[in-house]
């Protein structure tokens, strides 16, 4: 997958195009936002406020927001922001990920890459302009 959006309400729109799936099985479905700051991805996550009909705030000072949902067998939406973590422990993060009721959405996995998932989704954010975004999937081979 790759796009170029060139608003901010397109960027938004993308996050419904990524959720045309079905939560895991046995764990819960997890995409990392990657990109510099001001590259899009809060803003992305923000898209699902009109999907879920929820009011999603960004949680660069909380690091894990969650959100009560009911939307194709998820229960609880997760927006974590680790920025400013290097370690999860003491997080509860590892409980996070064992249920597949969650839908989880990590912005900075690369600041805690040993504790993200092998089946972890990464989607990368590029600045290209005042509103235009590439967003791409790419696999984390690490």
């Amino acid at each position: 997958m790759e796009q170029i959006t060139k608003s901010e309400k397109e960027t938004r729109e993308l996050v419904g195009k990524i959720l045309d799936i079905s939560p895991f099985k046995e764990h819960a479905t997890v995409f990392v936002l990657e990109g510099e700051l001001g590259s899009g991805k809060t803003t992305f996550v923000k898209g699902l406020e009109e999907i879920l009909k929820i009011r999603i705030k960004s949680p660069t000072f909380n690091i894990i927001n969650k959100y009560k949902i009911d939307f194709k067998g998820f229960k609880y939406l997760y927006h974590i922001d680790f920025y400013r973590v290097s370690d999860v422990l003491g997080l509860e993060f590892e409980e996070i990920l064992k249920s597949k009721e969650n839908l989880i959405f990590i912005e900075w996995g690369s600041n805690v890459l040993k504790a993200i998932p092998r089946y972890a989704k990464w989607l990368y954010f590029e600045y290209k302009g005042e509103d235009k975004r590439r967003i791409y999937e790419k696999n984390n081979n690490y």
